[in-house]
């Protein structure tokens, strides 16, 4: 009986692999080769790609620090206006203050030309009535200002009674100052005793319903019921 024998090489030489290895560098250097050709062809070149990334590298570097310097001068210019417009707006409330100032200093000379003028008579007058606003929704300050002529060299007293006239809940009303002065004053304080002017103040607290409309301001001469000065104003807050 014959027996036929298959026959494989034992052994693969290394040349193969050697072979076989080359084969594929070659390959693979080829495909690189025609890839590069086409791209250049195609107009790429990868020199030039890589300096523009640079270069735009650079450009984006610069326009980053470009906008930090930027951010930082913005930052500074609103600082400073921050500062001009506080310095503006202290200078415009010192000004408003010196025009108050001067407003009530003009105010003020007019009142003493006015006693120093009004040389007619010798009696009593109201020479000036003026409202304030105070601290607080309701609370007022009052002044009256009487006076005589300069020429009277008598001295003279009363009392004065101020009312005021307005509406409360839509009905007419009319409260006693007395009645409504702050605690630290007392209807002692509308009196008067003076031989050329004297200034009356009272601070007063209205009822928070009520709506003043005028001021009805008496003033009456010590012995002398029957002598006596009035006068109406409107009710009329000075500002400031």
């Amino acid at each position: 009986m014959n027996r036929s024998k298959s026959t494989m090489p034992s052994t693969f030489h290394p040349l193969r692999y050697w072979l076989i290895g080359a084969v594929a560098v070659a390959i693979l250097l080829a495909g690189f080769s025609l890839f590069e050709l086409g791209m250049m062809r195609a107009g790429y070149n990868r020199l030039d790609s890589f300096a523009d990334y640079q270069e735009l590298s650079d450009k984006y570097a610069d326009a980053v620090a470009e906008s930090k310097r930027l951010r930082e001068k913005n930052t500074v210019l609103e600082t400073a206006a921050k500062i001009d417009r506080e310095a503006y707006r202290q200078v415009e409330s010192r000004l408003v203050d010196l025009q108050t100032q001067i407003q009530n200093q003009a105010e003020d000379l007019q009142f003493y030309k006015g006693i120093v003028n009004a040389n007619e008579g010798t009696g009593l007058r109201i020479q000036d009535f003026r409202i304030s606003k105070l601290t607080g929704e309701h609370n007022y300050n009052l002044r009256v200002i009487l006076a005589q002529a300069l020429r009277s060299n008598q001295k003279i007293s009363g009392q004065v009674d101020v009312r005021i006239e307005g509406l409360r809940a839509g009905e007419a009303e009319t409260l006693d100052v007395s009645d409504m002065l702050a605690a630290e004053q007392d209807s002692g304080s509308l009196k008067f005793g003076f031989r050329y002017f004297q200034d009356l103040q009272a601070n007063i607290t209205i009822p928070a319903e009520f709506e003043p409309e005028r001021v009805h301001i008496k003033a009456r001469l010590k012995g002398q019921s029957s002598k006596t000065v009035e006068e109406f104003f409107d009710w009329t807050v000075k500002p400031g």
